[in-house]
Parts: structure tokens; sequence; C-alpha cells
């Protein structure tokens, strides 16, 4: 086995089990592993960072909790590999994460795949590419019409890029991501596969469970960049639109009145409900089809990359 110059990063904080789950995977891929794995203890109050070292990362300690974004920061900045894999401490890799995003490098800056999303009582779901194609990210612009597809424990990003932007914004406590993603794409062209390679953990204890708050730091991150050319008024009315429709599918009576009257004042956010509507049912066809093809396997594994 050859090393591939990836350094993955792992931020942890009191999560002993999950993250060396998530170092195992991460040194387990084949046919070839990253060249480290990289994980900063943010100031954990139990054995997090020996269950890390244990299991084979090389561990950084933070003396004060920064939060996700700098633990990252500091992972990033302490990589040796010109090319930067992100993994949250509570999901892991398939085996063939790497294998499957590699060799999809070429001039690109910034690749994610798809994740299967697991919890203990609802059915496996996709989240990420909802066709079977790869999708082309040209401009910040591509990114937000689909509403972010890039999953954070997904990603592969120049780590020299990362740098150059700034990295992660470590006053966010959601949307940190995305908003990384639209500065790296400001200077490069991406790319999402369809391929499934992440097994992405849905517990009680995740930030983005709170939704009405990830929708309102989504909006409030579109807005940081109302003065770029990329982010023009139509691309404004689309995310408005989807962001809205979210809001009243789970808001109360009131909310669901006052999103219905400005989703009508304009029909470019009519068109912005017409794709998110449209994508999650392709992602609703595509979730079924890999619950199906993985429970025909042997064993009814899951753990095997598939494109649905």
């Amino acid at each position: 086995m050859t090393a591939l110059g990836v350094s993955v990063v792992i931020p942890a904080f009191n999560r002993p089990e999950m993250t060396a789950r998530a170092v195992r995977s991460a040194l387990g891929q084949r046919p070839d592993p990253p060249f480290e794995v990289v994980v900063v203890d943010d100031c954990s109050t139990d054995h997090t960072g020996a269950a890390a070292r244990a299991a084979g990362a090389r561990v950084i300690h933070h003396a004060v909790n920064r939060g996700e974004g700098g633990a990252r920061n500091t992972a990033i900045r302490e990589a040796q590999q010109p090319w930067v894999a992100l993994l949250d401490s509570d999901d892991e890799w398939l085996p063939g994460h790497l294998a499957a995003l590699w060799p999809l490098r070429d001039d690109h800056v910034v690749l994610g795949s798809t994740a299967v999303a697991t919890c203990a009582d609802a059915p496996p779901r996709l989240w990420g590419r909802e066709r079977n194609t790869p999708e082309a990210l040209r401009s910040p612009a591509d990114l937000l019409r689909a509403g972010n597809a890039l999953v954070a424990s997904s990603v592969l990003v120049r780590r020299d890029l990362v740098l150059a932007v700034g990295g992660f914004r470590e006053d966010l406590r959601m949307g940190a991501d995305l908003d990384l993603w639209l500065r790296v794409l400001e200077r490069g062209t991406g790319l999402v596969s369809p391929a499934v390679t992440v097994r992405y953990h849905v517990h009680a204890d995740q930030v983005s469970g709170d939704r009405a708050a990830l929708w309102l730091a989504h909006r409030e991150i579109v807005d940081t960049y109302a003065d770029r050319p990329w982010h023009t008024p139509a691309l404004r009315a689309h995310v408005e639109g989807y962001l809205l429709w979210n809001e009243l599918r789970s808001g109360d009576r009131a909310t669901v009145a006052r999103c219905a009257a400005r989703l009508t004042t304009d029909p470019r956010r009519l068109a912005g409900v017409l794709d998110v509507v449209s994508a999650r049912a392709r992602m609703s066809v595509r979730s079924w089809r890999y619950r199906r093809v993985t429970a025909r396997r042997a064993g009814g594994s899951a753990s095997t990359t598939a494109s649905g």
C-alpha cells in the first residue's frame, strides 16, 4: 500500500469511543490509506485524546475549548499533506471513501461524496448528491442552488486554499462549513460524487438537530456574500424560496402563514421550492434503492460503497 497525499483532520470533544471509531475508519481505507490522521482534542475532560492516539492518530491538545471550527483550523495548519480530508468525530468513512474521491481531483479545489445517515429508529437515508451522476460546482452559486450538497465528513479540499481564504470562521456555531466552501469555490471548481462513502450517525447531541437555528444560520451566511458578483438577485430569491419552504413545513400556524405569503410575492422563490421538492423526491428514490441494494448483499451489510 502507498499512502495518499491526504491528511485527515478530526475535531473531537468528549467522545472517546466515537473518535476512536472515526480514526479507525480513516486508517482502514482501501486500497491505500491516508498519510496521517490528525485529531485535535478540544480540551476534553475525559480520555478522548488517549483513545484517538491508541487508535493510531496524531493528537494535538487544546488548552481551552475553541469549538469545532477552531479545532479544524488547528488540525489543518498542522497537516503535512497538500490535501485535507474532513471527518467529524461522530461519523465514519466506508472503506472505499478516499479511493472514490482521490481520482476525481483533476483541477478541482474541493470534492465531496454522498453519506448514508443512520439512526436507531429510522431506515437509512442518503444525504449529498441526489442523482446518480456527479454534480459540478463551477462557482459558489452552484453550491447554494442545491442547498449545500457538500457533506462535511465527505469533503476533500486543498489545504493551501483553505489557509489562503482564512480557514473556518470560529465565531459561527452553525454553518461554518458552508461559509468556507463558498470562499474556496471563489478560487476554483468543485465536484460532488454520487458514491455513498460516509456513514453519518444521527444522535441527540448534534448541533445540527436544531433545524430552525440551522436555517437561520444558512440565511445569514448567504447574506454575508451579498456584494459578490455571483450573488445575484435571482440566486438570493431562489435560496430564500427553499429556506421559506423548510420553515413552512415545520412551523406553527403563524409561521406557515407568514412563509406562504412571502413565497407568493416572488416567482423566483417558488422556483426554489420546486427545485428543493424535486431534489428531495429524487433523494428519497435513491435512498430506497440504496436500502434495497445493501439488503441484498451478503449478510445485509451496508458497509460497501454504492452509487444507488
